[in-house]
Parts: structure tokens; C-alpha cells; sequence
């Protein structure tokens, strides 16, 4: 049996002072709401990384092959030298193109991005699923070219499922190419960029429209587990150095380097509610140690060693910090929870251009959570040391000299 936890928590249960019992709900009810505030925040930042990173990877794929001279024209030798490599999962040339798009409702034009890719990749990716709509090819019912509109984009052009779009984009002649195209799928997917500055179409189209039969770029995605630096380097060691080679991480290096700076300065602004909070447990452990002077006088009497005594108040402050730690961390994972599900943090499109999403979802992870429990169990057991060696140089005589 653990007399000094056994003795703390008698003290924490039934409390004989008012006063002393108001201050100790205060100090637990202080730090269940800083660590609360630390279980959301990093669950805000860690979603909004994490959903970041996913529409990213969604949509486009984890390595690109470029040529820095022109459009590749011998795409398939290509793409077959870049599938073969260990490593990777798909290869899938794509072309982009800076267009100006007009409507009947949009005849001055808006420019954006035309983005053309194999339909048929659909059927792996999710987010293309989305875009490429139930169909699963860029063409109407009667044949015609179509293209996908993101909702934000499709609000611009007044366009909707069935509306005409124009196409036009530089080209080496004096004139550019234009091409007509039928509104085939209006999707939504919650990354802004796709959704209110890309339209999307079939690959041929896009060559037509282009100019050219080959590709600008060639997506890579990688199989599970597979290693991006050494998928690259594979990939240029097979293609000989003739294309440069980039990855996700390198085109959004500097977002996702602010975004980590932004998670720790975050922890440690709100880890600070949690290290104000604990003054609170020091204050109840000496408003504590005041009224059980007589108490600890007869502990000290009946023989008990100072290191006894100093252990009661130091389990004192720690049973008080693990309640308040748990209980934040139950509210605010039920929170967190609650926002996700329901999507209470979403933003207008004036919004959601700043932030690229249109929704984050509160994400809380594990290590996360272990970090926060271990930050505020240890601020908590510092916060006991001084009042519990106040207490075992309590002198028993004086303590029982009033009693």
C-alpha cells in the first residue's frame, strides 16, 4: 500500500476548507481548458496538413518529369522506361496549358489552368473520380469534347453541366488555338485551386489544342513504401539525365516548412495556458499545506519521515495534474471529433483561396497526444516540488502548538 498516494487522495476527496476546495476545482478546471486548447490546435494543424497534403498528392502525384526544352514528343518510350522502374506505381503523361476561358455569360475571359490527363486514371484516384464525374470520360452523350468545372470556377464563367466553354491559348504562330468544349461534370473537392482556377480535359483534346502529340510533363506515383529520393534518382539514372526531375515535397517545400514552424510556435504559445495553469496547483498545495498543519504535526509525531510527507503533496499535485490532463484530452478529442464530423470549420470562397481548402478536418494522432499528456504531467510535478518541501520542514511542535 502507497500511504503518501493513499493520504493525498483522501485530501483530494474531502476536503475540509471551502476556500481550499474552490481553489483546487479552479486549478483542475485551468488546466483541463489549456490542455484542451493544446489537443485542438495541434489537431487543427496536423488536419490541416495532412488534408493539405492529401488533395496535393490526390490530384497530381508524388514525382514529375519534365523536359526543360520543349514537350517531350516520344512520350510512350518514355513512360515505359519510367514504369519499369522500381518503385513506382504509375506513369501518366499530362499536359498544361495557360488558357483564357469564355462564356455566354463570361465574354471578357478569365484566365486559369488547363490541366489534360488520361480519363481513364479515374478509376484508381479518388479525386480524379471526382472530377472526371459518373461518366468517367471527358465527352457527352452526343460526343462531344467536354470538360470538367470546379464549383468555385464554374459560379465565374455562370457555367453549369451542358454550357459551352472557349478555350484559347498562346501558341509559335501569330494566332492562338481555340477550342469549344461542352460542360461534361461540375465537381467539388474541396481544394480550392482545383476548384475555382483549373479546368480539366481528355489528354487528346489537350494535344489538339496544344498543338502537339507528346506531353509537358509525366506524373509518377509510387507504390506503398517506396522511396521518393531513390525513385528519382532511379529515374534519372534510367532516362539518362535528358529530364529534369522534381517531387511534391520540393514544389511545396516552403508552404509545408511555414506550416511546421507554425504547429511548434502554436504548442508553445498555448503550452503556456497549461504553465499558467499550474500556478493554480501550487496555490492549493500551500492553501493545503496551511490547513493540514495539524495533520502533518501528528504524521511528523507518530514518526513520519519528511521525505513521507513531502511525497503526500507531491501525489497531491500529480493525481491533480492527471485528472485535469485526462479530462482534457477526453473533451478535447470528443471535440475535435464533433468538428470533423459535422465540418463546422469551413470557409466561403474568399476565405478558402488564402487557406486552399475549403474544410479542415481536426486530426488528433497519438504521438501527439502523448505529447501533450507528458508536457503537462511533468509541468505539473514541478509545480508540487516547492510546497512539498515546505511541508516536510513543517516543525510538528508548532504546528500542534495552537491546536
Amino acid at each position: 500500500m502507497n500511504l503518501p498516494r493513499l493520504i493525498a487522495w483522501r485530501y483530494i476527496r474531502r476536503p475540509t476548507d471551502q476556500l481550499v476546495s474552490a481553489v483546487g476545482l479552479v486549478s483542475v478546471f485551468g488546466l483541463v481548458i489549456g490542455v484542451m486548447a493544446l489537443v485542438i490546435s495541434m489537431a487543427l494543424m496536423t488536419g490541416y496538413r495532412g488534408d493539405l497534403q492529401k488533395k496535393l498528392l490526390g490530384g497530381n502525384a508524388e514525382i514529375f518529369v519534365y523536359s526543360v526544352t520543349g514537350p517531350m514528343s516520344d512520350t510512350t518510350s518514355v513512360v515505359n522506361t519510367i514504369h519499369t522502374t522500381p518503385g513506382v506505381s504509375e506513369a501518366s503523361p499530362v499536359i498544361f496549358l495557360h488558357a483564357l476561358a469564355t462564356t455566354e455569360s463570361n465574354t471578357t475571359g478569365s484566365e486559369l489552368m488547363v490541366k489534360g490527363f488520361d480519363p481513364a486514371r479515374a478509376s484508381s484516384t479518388p479525386m480524379l473520380a471526382k472530377i472526371v464525374g459518373a461518366r468517367a470520360k471527358f465527352e457527352t452523350a452526343e460526343g462531344e469534347n467536354g470538360v470538367a468545372v470546379g464549383k468555385y470556377l464554374a459560379e465565374k464563367l455562370g457555367a453549369r453541366a451542358g454550357s459551352s466553354i472557349s478555350l484559347t491559348v498562346p501558341s509559335d504562330t501569330f494566332l492562338p488555338r481555340s477550342a469549344s468544349f461542352v460542360v461534361t461534370n461540375v465537381f467539388e473537392t474541396g481544394f480550392y485551386e482545383y476548384d475555382a482556377r483549373w479546368l480539366f480535359v481528355d489528354l487528346r483534346e489537350a494535344q489538339r489544342l496544344a498543338g502537339h502529340e507528346g506531353a509537358n510533363v509525366i506524373e509518377v506515383k509510387l507504390k506503398d513504401g517506396a522511396s521518393i529520393d531513390d525513385v528519382s534518382t532511379a529515374i534519372k539514372q534510367r532516362t539518362d539525365d535528358r529530364f529534369a526531375v522534381s517531387d511534391w515535397r520540393r514544389m511545396n517545400n516552403q508552404l509545408f516548412r511555414v506550416l511546421k514552424v507554425q504547429q511548434l510556435v502554436l504548442f508553445i504559445v498555448i503550452g503556456l495556458i497549461v504553465f499558467v495553469s499550474t500556478f493554480n496547483i501550487v496555490s492549493t498545495l500551500i492553501m493545503t499545506v496551511v490547513e493540514k498543519r495539524r495533520e502533518i504535526g501528528i504524521l511528523a509525531s507518530m514518526g513520519a519521515p519528511p521525505w513521507m510527507i513531502r511525497r503526500v503533496f507531491i501525489w497531491y499535485g500529480t493525481l491533480v495534474g492527471v485528472v485535469g490532463t485526462a479530462s482534457g484530452i477526453v473533451i478535447g478529442v470528443v471535440i475535435c471529433w464533433i468538428i470533423t464530423r459535422f465540418e463546422l470549420v469551413s470557409f466561403p470562397p474568399e476565405i478558402a483561396e488564402v487557406y486552399y481548402v475549403s474544410s479542415i478536418p481536426f486530426v488528433t494522432r497519438p504521438v501527439d497526444l502523448t505529447a501533450i499528456a507528458v508536457f503537462t504531467l511533468v509541468v505539473s510535478f514541478l509545480a508540487t516540488i516547492l510546497p512539498s518541501m515546505r511541508a516536510a520542514r513543517l516543525n510538528p511542535v508548532d504546528a500542534l502548538r495552537h491546536e
